[in-house]
């Protein structure tokens, strides 16, 4: 089978061959059906699929060029432009009859072009990228550069759908325990020992000038980030009023750190100096959930500790030592989205 992926082998795979692993009926529903790719649930129209079948699978966030015909048939629900000028679909969650949909199957035989393409290299060959909103004006004038990958991953964590291969492995070789997923603006501080340049600050793609003003700077002089040791690097999510709509109704703006490193290495969560284990995103008394389909039952309309009358957007599942896997791309974390949030907030 051409191109056939590994779940959770790595760097995020937007494009994979795959086969339907179930068709299950959906209550109240004649003419679609819900077909399981890993850990994914898609709805289909009733017996284009069968257990078995060779599909090509498009996860969430894939943006599928509409200049290809057998994508264009998606353009009226929907149709965003590059910055290269090309026109996309992008795949969201979405909820139909009650079954949550995410992403899209459509069969191999579809796609002759892709016979001896590597998995890996599925996506370029079909011009599919994750999408990713376009910087906003609020940064105008404010990126440095690209976001520096070689001193620290981007905050990433895989799915839990796509450790479906893998996910009983990781349990047994780790000890997990869970964040919530705070639904805000990811930020990265790198502290250098630099008199003149003393802190570097990142968004989740870029490297931003460490201007005063921005409110990543307020945050790092609010707690003083910069006098932590020369090569600390600091990630968390700023939350609160001006960021992504305030999803939580927090007021004024906060950090909630999730990840620590000294030399691209994670640094456990009980040896993190103080002022950064006050700032923790909160930790939840959770039993690590026994499968993947608990893993996103689990999460599923679940309330927020920041802020108890709202839904949070999920959880992340942390190693306790800070133990890499290759099956989670070098991280010591995974995550699962409650897709009811993902259904409310986009």
């Amino acid at each position: 089978m051409v191109g056939m992926t590994q779940a959770g082998g790595g760097t995020r795979r937007l494009v994979s061959a795959e086969v339907i692993a179930e068709i299950g009926p959906i209550e109240g529903a004649d003419a679609i059906e819900r077909a399981r790719v890993r850990g994914w649930d898609v709805v289909v129209k009733k017996g284009e699929m069968a257990v078995g079948d060779e599909v090509v699978y498009f996860e969430i966030d894939s943006a599928l060029p509409l200049s290809d015909e057998r994508f264009a048939f998606l353009e009226p629900r929907g149709a965003k432009t590059l910055a290269d000028g090309a026109k996309v679909h992008v795949l969201k969650t979405a909820k139909l009859r009650g079954q949550y949909s995410q992403g899209l199957v459509l069969p191999l035989a579809a796609f002759p072009d892709l016979a001896g393409v590597d998995s890996g290299g599925l996506a370029e060959a079909l011009d599919v990228v994750k999408y990713e909103p376009p910087i906003p004006t609020s940064l105008s004038g404010q990126v440095r550069g690209a976001f520096p990958g070689h001193l620290v991953k981007k905050t990433d964590a895989e799915r839990v759908q796509n450790l479906t291969e893998v996910y009983e492995r990781l349990l047994a070789e780790g000890s997990w325990f869970a964040t919530e997923k705070i639904d805000g603006s990811s930020v990265t501080y790198i502290v250098t020992g630099d008199e003149q340049d003393p802190i570097r600050i990142c968004s989740r793609n870029w490297e931003l000038e460490p201007k005063p003003e921005l409110t990543g700077m307020k945050i790092a002089q609010r707690y003083d980030l910069a006098s932590l040791p020369a090569g600390t690097i600091v990630q968390g999510e700023l939350y609160g009023e001006g960021i992504q709509a305030n999803p939580l109704r927090v007021k004024g703006v906060e950090l909630a750190v999730f990840g620590v490193f000294r030399g691209g290495t994670a640094i456990p969560r009980a040896e993190w100096p103080e002022r950064l284990a006050a700032l923790s995103a909160p930790v939840l008394d959770w039993d690590v959930p026994g499968s993947v389909q608990e893993a996103v039952e689990q999460v599923d309309g679940m309330a927020s500790v920041v802020s108890p009358s709202r839904k949070a957007e999920g959880v992340v599942w942390h190693e306790r030592s800070g133990k890499a896997f290759a099956e989670l791309d070098g991280r010591s974390c995974w995550k699962a989205i409650s897709n009811r949030y993902l259904i409310k907030n986009g």
